[in-house]
């Protein structure tokens, strides 16, 4: 073998090889920490990809999704050209168009509804990614309507409502700044998002403590927990009060903090004080004694962290238990403080770099006054209040309803429908609409029933403005040309909106005029920083003290009685105190007496977007759910074994997996897999009047041998 063949077989980056090494970052798993990633790129190809050293986010580091990232550019299935539908819809007959003809199409398609419909009659939706958000926001704005919908209806806008309602501002957890206790509530972010799973471990590292409270026995449980709490699924709000209860009775609060900047204590007071230890080990299943030691270790903390995840609030109680969870801080003054509760003052994407930029701006400045109601208004008054988009989990009804107002069109994004209950009611749905666009990497399930489809590309063919904490940007260069005839999404958007012809010449002059108009302020040119193809560190003032800012609440203070919440305790039940509220899902308990907890994430996996690739694929290569030993036994089952899950909605099947990782009476069971929707057991009804948020985690279930 020759010096060069050598080279090659290795992949070394140098002139003789011809290979080079692009600097881009992976958008699997958006929006996030978007890790940095090395492609070894020869000849246009990617060959091989690495994590990028010293990126701000994953320190050269990838994990099993971001690895999988050659597989993905190159799938098979990818969208290659435009499309236009020539059967009935669903049927997947579609034929070849080219680009001028299909946004001529979309053109005449969305007029002709704003025509008969008004602007309102069509909702602009999206999934994954998240890059373009902005983007779309302000294009569904200047086409007219009010209906911007996200995937965020049923992933962490809920708990970022809760933070505001309590706290004034979305709060983020300040573990570096080391707190003395650290009580993850639900955490699993070993495998959810590991740049902040490594976080903790060198938390751990460092000396600190940590309680890991889950129903599940999660790898971040079995690796970082000090104490590991085991609540039954759906009563994390009983214990939160509970433990309320034993801080205020034994005196471990702040109550100068409370006095002086708490809204609410005493009605909040009286409520948890009717909170019994012995009705909790009832409830929640969790023993005393346990309860007493979590209780004693949060109170004898002088700074405590103690942070819900985005799983707590997928309960139809969900938003009350993230109330109940965050007040737990307030009761010990660890809100706004180092190695507590910190706000977030977001930058761009949800991610708080350290410096404003205009995005907020950008979004909202083609938005007239005098719209009709978003989706959901009426349904989830509260939700609407508190973010800026519709709640799509509500786009069924008022399809089916048209109250208060018909929906007659979509144009959307990587949407999957899988992430929707009743998933197979939702898609027939849609199917009664007159226009669907559709762009995606991939064929979806969406685009099946699409009336045009447009391919996407991803991040590593196209260029991107991504902020992150300590000051950096960074702006990538695409490392591959856009394969096939695929564009970006912000390119499509532009292009959309030019052959409609939108009063928006903003948005129409494509993505890098609008990032230089959204960080305009900034003391670094974009240009420059593309030229770096890394990212750039800003000099950035120190962070605003929390007790300086006006908080965004209706009475300027934290409130453990929310205002807000408040307004419409009359008109639509709801309670302004975080009371335990039982979450469990329809169906005789006779019949359906086992609880299943649909959606955890999984390492080789996000959402449904990796099952095809073979390498992620192989490492859960079957639809299996996670049952208890002693739950197999009583059902005859052993490890590998056909069930079916079944539910008042349907029943699905899949392999058992026997573990300990679930409790007795409990069932987990991973999403996106086409074979086994977890969704299409979930009704769409099923949802939390607070945040519209579905009760993914507490359906009434029953196993049956196949």
């Amino acid at each position: 073998m020759s010096s060069i063949e050598k080279l090659l077989k290795a992949k070394i980056p140098c002139k003789e090889t011809g290979i080079e090494i692009r600097h881009t970052m992976c958008d699997i798993c958006t929006p996030g920490p978007q890790c940095g990633v090395d492609a070894y790129v020869k000849d246009g190809k990617i060959i091989k990809i690495e994590g990028t050293e010293n990126y701000p986010t994953n320190r050269g580091a990838l994990c099993t999704k971001g690895a999988s990232g050659r597989q993905f550019v190159y799938r098979e299935d990818r969208i290659r050209y435009p499309m236009k539908r020539v059967g009935e819809r669903g049927d997947g007959r579609y034929e070849r168009i080219s680009w001028e003809e299909a946004l001529s199409l979309i053109a005449e398609g969305l007029k002709e509804s704003k025509e008969k419909w008004g602007p309102e009659g069509t909702a602009f939706i999206t999934g994954y990614p998240k890059w373009y958000r902005p983007w779309l926001q302000r294009f569904c704005y200047s086409f007219g309507s009010p209906n911007y919908l996200t995937e965020s209806s049923a992933c962490h806008s809920a708990g970022a409502m809760s933070y505001r309602l309590i706290c004034g501002w979305e709060m983020s957890e300040d573990l570096k700044g080391m707190p003395d206790l650290y009580v993850g509530w639900g955490n699993n972010s070993m495998v959810s998002t590991f740049p902040r799973g490594r976080g903790l471990v060198e938390y751990k590292e460092k000396g600190g403590k940590a309680v890991i409270i889950d129903t599940r026995l999660s790898p971040t449980a079995i690796q970082c927990a000090d104490l590991f709490i085991r609540p039954k699924a759906g009563t994390d709000a009983y214990l939160a009060n509970t433990i309320a209860a034993i801080l205020i009775k034994n005196d471990w609060i702040d109550q100068g903090f409370i006095d002086q900047y708490v809204f609410g204590f005493e009605e909040y007071k009286k409520m948890v004080l009717e909170y019994t230890v012995e009705e909790a080990e009832k409830i929640t299943h969790v023993p005393q004694d346990q309860i007493y030691t979590l209780a004693e270790m949060i109170g004898k903390a002088k700074t405590v962290l103690i942070a819900p995840s985005t799983g707590v609030t997928h309960h139809i109680n969900g938003l009350l238990t993230h109330n109940a969870i965050v007040a737990l801080n307030v009761l010990k003054g660890c809100v706004g403080k180092k190695g507590t509760l910190m706000p977030i003052f977001e930058t761009f994407l949800e991610m708080g770099a350290g410096f404003p930029s205009h995005e907020h701006e950008f979004i909202n400045e083609t938005r007239r006054e005098g719209m009709p109601p978003k989706i959901g208004t009426d349904r989830f008054p509260v939700w609407s209040e508190m973010i800026n988009q519709g709640q799509a989990m509500d786009l069924t009804r008022q399809i089916i309803t048209a109250d208060p107002y018909p929906i007659r069109s979509l144009y959307g994004h990587g949407v999957n429908v899988m992430m929707y209950p009743d998933s197979d009611k939702f898609v027939e749905t849609l199917k009664t609409l007159d226009f669907i666009v559709a762009v995606d990497i991939f064929m979806t399930d969406f685009c099946q029933i699409a009336d045009v489809v447009l391919p996407a590309c991803t991040s590593y063919e196209r260029s991107e403005v991504k902020c992150y904490g300590g000051g950096f940007i960074n702006y990538t260069s695409p490392a591959i040309e856009p394969l096939y005839e695929s564009k970006d999404d912000v390119t499509i958007i532009s292009e959309v909106a030019r052959a409609l012809d939108l009063d928006d010449e903003l948005l129409k002059g494509g993505y890098d005029q609008c990032a230089k108009y959204i960080f305009r302020d900034l003391p670094v040119d974009l240009d420059e920083v593309k030229a770096k193809h890394l990212p750039v560190q800003i000099q950035i003032d120190p962070p605003k003290n929390y007790f300086d800012l006006k908080l965004e609440t209706p009475s300027g203070k934290i409130e453990l009685y929310s205002n807000t919440i408040a307004k419409y305790e009359q008109s639509h039940g709801l309670d302004p105190l975080p009371e335990y509220q039982n979450g469990d899902g329809e169906g005789d308990f006779a019949d359906y007496p086992m609880t299943l907890m649909l959606g955890s994430r999984q390492a080789n996996a996000i959402h449904s977007r990796l099952h095809a690739l073979s390498w992620p694929r192989s490492l859960r290569p079957d639809p299996m759910v996670q049952i208890n030993p002693d739950d197999a036994d009583k059902y005859g089952l052993k490890q590998g074994d056909d069930l079916y899950l079944v539910t008042v909605q349907g029943r699905i099947k899949v392999k058992a997996d026997v573990t300990n990782v679930s409790n007795m009476g409990e069932l987990n069971f991973f999403h996106g897999y086409s074979e086994a929707n977890a969704n299409s057991l979930l009704q769409d009804t099923f949802l939390d009047p607070y945040s519209g948020f579905p009760g993914y985690k507490q359906v009434r279930c029953r196993v049956e041998k196949a």
